[in-house]
């Protein structure tokens, strides 16, 4: 019995392979083929107007010439921003690494311009080293007068002569002679030879009397009057 089992089971497995083959055979010649993937249509081509075209590019050109000429401006602003914070660096720097001395910047032009004979001042006073000591460099429209920032001398003065051309005026006198004194009243004005110089006298409403050159226009001798109105005399050898 066991016999024939095995027989039946052998011939149903048989069979369904059979049946199993030949439903194969007839999906795969009678199926229908398979289509190939279709090629994606070609994109459509926008053509634009001519005029239009132009247009956008004059636009592109134009907002690139702009961009360029923002960032050139700005460029040279950071320049200019750079060099005025180096500026103030320096003035400073400047400032912090000049020392105090006796005299000031006003009293040396001061003493300049009483010498200068005229001449016009140029610029502020400026602090230079001469001969290896500190001196105000007062410059004038002729030359150049350096006053002692310690004692207030003058220790070099290449202010032309004005002889060449004359003497100076009364009023050019009267500007050296107050510039001397700091100030004052004029009271009388003379042209007179003072210790073989002719020179023009200027007396002062507080008794002070200047005398000055007539043709280089600088101090040669003084009467001042100070606070105690005590009478001194200044020469200038």
């Amino acid at each position: 019995m066991n016999r024939t089992m095995l027989l039946i089971a052998a011939a149903l497995t048989v069979f369904t392979l059979v049946l199993i083959g030949g439903i194969a055979s007839y999906l795969s010649v009678f199926a229908p083929a398979t289509a190939a993937p279709a090629e994606p249509a070609p994109a459509a081509t926008t053509t634009l107007d001519p005029t239009v075209e132009a247009l956008i590019r004059e636009r592109e050109a134009a907002y690139q010439a702009a961009l360029a000429e923002a960032n050139q401006r700005l460029a040279e602003m950071n320049q200019q921003l750079a060099a005025q914070q180096s500026q103030n660096t320096a003035a400073v720097t400047t400032a912090a690494a000049t020392p105090a001395y006796p005299v000031s910047v006003e009293q040396a032009q001061a003493i300049a311009q009483a010498n200068a004979g005229g001449a016009v001042l140029m610029r502020a006073p400026e602090l230079v080293s001469l001969q290896g000591a500190p001196a105000y460099e007062v410059m004038f429209d002729r030359g150049a007068i350096y006053v002692d920032a310690q004692t207030g001398a003058i220790v070099a003065n290449t202010v032309t002569s004005l002889a060449q051309s004359g003497p100076i005026s009364q009023e050019q006198a009267i500007a050296a002679a107050t510039t001397y004194l700091g100030g004052g009243t004029v009271v009388k004005v003379k042209r007179e030879y003072e210790h073989g110089v002719d020179a023009y006298e200027v007396k002062f409403a507080d008794g002070s009397e200047v005398y000055v050159d007539a043709y280089t226009g600088q101090v040669v001798y003084a009467k001042v009057k100070n606070a105690d109105q005590r009478e001194h005399d200044d020469k200038d050898d």
